[in-house]
């Protein structure tokens, strides 16, 4: 239990974390990566120094960790992944459409 609750807490606030940052980092326009241990783990675009596009996270494993789709800085949703496959979108207002169960959610 304590495991789970860990894993989302780092997989939802550590990207946060990040794009707080690196959304304001790009002046230029295009695909932007960013790599850990020569590993892709943030892939992304950028438009009028906005998000832009669909913006992938990938785990330690290479795996899809989430995306989230941004019109001009705005975000559009967010799907989270468990094992490459999609579990859970969240929309623009906030509400969660799960799109399968899985051992990955919140409290088991």
């Amino acid at each position: 239990m304590l495991k789970v609750v860990l894993a989302f807490l780092i997989l939802f606030f550590t990207p946060k974390v990040f794009s707080q940052t690196a959304q304001s980092d790009s002046t230029k326009p295009g695909i932007y990566y960013f790599k850990t241990d020569e590993k892709v783990t943030v892939k992304g675009y950028f438009k009028n120094t906005k998000r832009h596009k669909i913006w992938t996270w990938y785990n330690a494993d290479g795996n899809f960790s989430k995306q989230i789709k941004y019109k001009q800085g705005k975000q559009i949703w967010i799907i989270y992944y468990e094992k490459n496959k999609p579990w859970l979108k969240i929309d623009r207002y906030g509400k969660r459409h799960i799109i399968r169960a899985c051992d990955c959610r919140e409290g088991g």
